[in-house]
């Protein structure tokens, strides 16, 4: 009799532990339903019954954040474009210009370092893959004030890697390298 009482304590207990998890799925669906006709009574043009719509509809991005991504976006361009032997192009020197959103470099900055670039880059096909991150340097660089000095550094480190390994010479890529810390000072 004694070990009657623990194995039907045990046995009820079992038993228990599957109706729990049915009362336990039905609180979570009224829950669920609850919900649904909270959001439905938010929206009074709901019809009963509907349920709320799964995705809302997409937020609009920040204007600063488009215009950031517009000005990469056309900073890549322009490096995709630049051919050997050829004036420095007009719509990267008004690029680089105009991804400067806080303090503005002088002209004679921005003119030396898009001429730079089209000696660096021009004719070299293995940069290509590397335009997007350039770009993307690049208008870090020329919005330098929001940068540290250590953020430079390492933006400088990298664009001295692609244009090392794009194939540009030494001298241009020093040059560019030269252009980026005078862009730098002047965007503090």
């Amino acid at each position: 009799m004694k070990t009657f009482i623990p194995l039907a304590l045990a046995l009820t207990a079992t038993l228990s532990l599957p109706a729990q998890n049915y009362y336990g799925a039905i609180d979570l669906a009224h829950r669920a339903v609850n919900k649904t006709e909270a959001a439905s009574n938010q929206n009074p043009d709901a019809q009963p019954g509907q349920s709320a719509p799964r995705s809302q509809a997409p937020q609009t991005m920040d204007p600063r954040l488009q215009a950031t991504l517009e000005s990469i976006a056309s900073l890549r361009a322009d490096l995709s474009q630049l051919e050997t032997n050829a004036a420095p192009a007009t719509a990267l020197t008004n690029d680089l210009a105009a991804a400067a959103t806080g303090t503005k470099p002088s002209a004679d900055t921005i003119a030396r370092l898009a001429g730079d670039l089209q000696t660096a880059v021009a004719g070299k096909s293995a940069l290509r893959a590397a335009n997007q991150k350039f770009a993307q340097y690049l208008h870090a660089v020329a919005n330098g004030g929001h940068l540290t000095a250590a953020q430079f550094q390492t933006v400088s480190d990298a664009v001295e890697t692609i244009l090392d390994n794009g194939g540009a010479s030494y001298e241009a890529t020093s040059a560019v390298l030269d252009d980026l810390k005078h862009l730098d000072r002047e965007t503090q």
